[in-house]
């Protein structure tokens, strides 16, 4: 076998190795970059998902929250019409057990407390400047609490002749989302109450 040949043989072979590794590389590089964008495409997939979690929860937390409010306005209102404050006291404690509620006042429509959870609202007797916005309110109206993760709801109790008080609570609405999101899955679309949140009006 001639030199020549051997050289041109030689020359082939390192060729194709050449190719074959320019291959390989290619080949790795496509892959790595299908990985890289399917890894992208699962964060962006994990984040929409968390962020309809959060969303679902936080609606969730905001369709308790009222419900409570309502229930329990409508079994206060004739013990708020007749005076009943020992009726009202039992009732404040019983609402504070539930899971979510963080405080209770029930004011009649000139602001005195008639039953409250807040130490401080029962020696003063009057709702003040604090709960001044309450006082104003002429249906069931929400908005953010003092404390971070507290929604507040206030509406007026109305009897025969108009506002006879005032329920206003405290919902621990950012315990109620966390604890929501973190049980079991529901489809958002299927939470009743979709759509209402902390805002000023329900």
């Amino acid at each position: 076998m001639s030199a020549k040949r051997v050289g041109v043989e030689t020359l082939l072979i390192v060729v194709l190795v050449l190719a074959g590794a320019a291959i390989w590389w290619w080949k790795e590089r496509e892959l790595g970059n299908r990985l890289a964008d399917r890894e992208q495409s699962c964060q962006t997939e994990v984040a929409l998902a968390h962020r309809q979690a959060d969303a679902w929860a936080t609606r969730l937390a905001a369709s308790e929250a009222t419900a409570a409010f309502r229930a329990f306005a409508a079994g206060v209102q004739p013990a708020i019409l007749a005076g009943r404050r020992d009726s009202l006291d039992q009732a404040v404690t019983a609402l504070l057990e539930l899971a979510g509620i963080d405080s209770v006042h029930v004011l009649n429509a000139r602001g005195d407390v008639l039953a409250t959870s807040d130490r401080k609202l029962s020696t003063t007797g009057h709702v003040g400047e604090r709960g001044a916005w309450v006082l104003a309110t002429t249906a069931l109206t929400v908005r953010p609490g003092e404390r971070p993760g507290v929604t507040e709801i206030a509406g007026p109790i109305v009897g025969a002749a108009g506002p006879a008080g005032f329920l206003w609570i405290g919902y621990r609405t950012g315990q109620v989302r966390d604890a929501a999101r973190l049980g079991p899955a529901e489809p958002p679309g299927a939470v009743p109450g979709a759509g209402e949140g902390d805002s000023h009006r329900i």
